[in-house]
């Protein structure tokens, strides 16, 4: 076992020590089946009471990390949270300084990378990457047949792709951004849910559209009023999230999903963004809105799925626009690396196993989240939620509280949110909240406290 690092300031010695030996399993400097020092020789090696030891260890037990064989001692366990810690805390630059420099940043949904994807890269670079050096190293193409591989992977995930249809990219929202500029119509009007995703509302104002929200989520997705909308302007934009729809979670239904696709056959560019879709939760997600119009463009990534550090994105669009997107891609530098693409190559025959691994992570977390705030509200809290079908975040309904004040106590206690309005397309949502579940249940326990002292 190695000597442990200086103990980070914290109010709970249980707590330190429980992540430091939590720390030496994720790095691998604790392996599954390693039998763990005594309880005695563990509290004189981190310099605490036998007690302090005990208890971190029950914690850790609680959490699946460690078993105990009576009369043989405690063991790392087996499990798939060594492997895949889906996300880990998050540091980052600027308010994360107000409330200290152990705050809990969650303004980013985001997904740390699983141990194994290690083992991937290292074959990508000892066996593929000696040929990739041979070339320039320019992305034009595909490096290790990876499209051709990713048009099989998507036709077996039920949206039937041929290679000629994909332009790989260094993201979905990079894709989105190319189909803007290359395929763009002549309505300057972007119809997008709200809430949805920031990014897809910086790019369509940067593209100098004229937003307007079509209301999302359990509650949302009328048809009806999707239709009023389309006919407000000439054909413009139509933006949709249908499955693990980001913030909310939720997915879209039969009906909305038909008229969705058929805006396209009024002229209209719909673009579905189908990064979250492999993260259903509860049951299987429709159709692809591609399936129903062969003329909807797909945007997506392994951003979510696997890891945001690996840049690999792709465009699935009809073949004769593909031919112009990929030309603008070389053009502009928007597709992924060499390495990024033969990591992929290697990645996608075991991407269902990750997947199906984080899916089972995920609704681990989101059960315990939602266990802490049914306890806040049989405590009196006023919240409400639907339970998520997929994605990676939960929509919190705080009203009659406004989430600016809620966002603003929380980041004195440690834990950084953003306010509803970052969400809604048109920036008037003061009564939500977003929370991430990909945190294991021990941060996910930290944001749950700061709630319980606000409401």
């Amino acid at each position: 076992m190695p000597e442990p690092a200086a103990r980070p300031r914290d109010t709970s010695v249980t707590h330190e020590v429980a992540a430091t030996l939590r720390g030496f399993m994720t790095r691998g400097e604790l392996r599954p089946g390693m039998r763990l020092p005594s309880e005695r020789a563990l509290a004189a090696r981190l310099s605490v009471s036998r007690v302090t030891v005990v208890r971190a260890l029950a914690r850790l037990r609680h959490e699946g990390l460690v078993h105990t064989r009576h009369g043989s001692g405690t063991f790392v366990a087996t499990s798939d949270r060594l492997i895949d810690t889906v996300a880990a805390r998050q540091d980052h630059p600027g308010p994360a300084a107000v409330a200290g420099a152990d705050a809990l940043d969650l303004r980013w949904a985001t997904t740390a990378g699983p141990a194994d994807l290690a083992d991937v890269v290292h074959a990508a670079v000892r066996d593929a990457l000696p040929a990739a050096l041979r070339g320039d190293g320019a992305t034009s193409g595909s490096l290790g047949g990876l499209t051709g591989l990713l048009a099989g992977y998507l036709t077996g995930s039920g949206l039937p792709t041929g290679p000629g249809q994909l332009t790989l990219t260094s993201g979905a929202i990079t894709g989105l951004g190319l189909v803007l500029d290359v395929a763009g119509p002549a309505g300057r009007l972007a119809v997008t849910e709200s809430p949805t995703y920031p990014g897809a509302l910086r790019i369509l104002s940067q593209h100098g559209r004229r937003t307007r929200g079509w209301p999302a989520g359990p509650a949302g997705w009328d048809p009806g009023h999707l239709a009023r909308l389309l006919r407000a302007g000439s054909p413009g934009v139509l933006y949709v999230q249908p499955d693990g729809h980001n913030p909310t979670g939720a997915t879209m239904p039969a009906a909305a999903r038909d008229a969705a696709a058929r805006a396209a056959a009024a002229g209209w560019l719909v673009v579905t963004d189908e990064t979250m879709r492999p993260l259903h939760l509860a049951g299987d997600p429709g159709p692809s809105l591609a399936a129903i119009d062969h003329r909807v463009i797909v945007v997506s990534s392994l951003s979510k799925t696997v890891w945001g550090g690996l840049r690999l994105g792709w465009i699935r669009a009809p073949a004769s626009l593909t031919r112009r997107l990929r030309a603008a891609a070389d053009a502009t530098g928007a597709g992924p690396s060499a390495l990024d693409q033969i990591t992929a190559a290697r990645l996608l025959p075991m991407l269902d196993q990750v997947i199906q691994r984080r899916t089972r992570l995920l609704a681990e977390n989101l059960q315990h989240l939602e266990h802490r705030l049914r306890s806040l509200a049989a405590a009196g809290a006023t919240i409400h939620w639907s339970r998520p079908a997929g994605g990676i975040t939960l929509w919190l309904d705080l009203h009659p509280r406004s989430s600016y004040e809620v966002v603003r106590e929380c980041a004195r206690l440690g834990v950084l949110l953003e306010p509803a309005s970052t969400y809604a397309a048109d920036g008037r949502d003061d009564r939500h909240l977003r929370i991430p579940f990909t945190l294991p249940p021990p941060a996910l326990d930290q944001v749950a406290d700061g709630l319980a002292a606000i409401l």
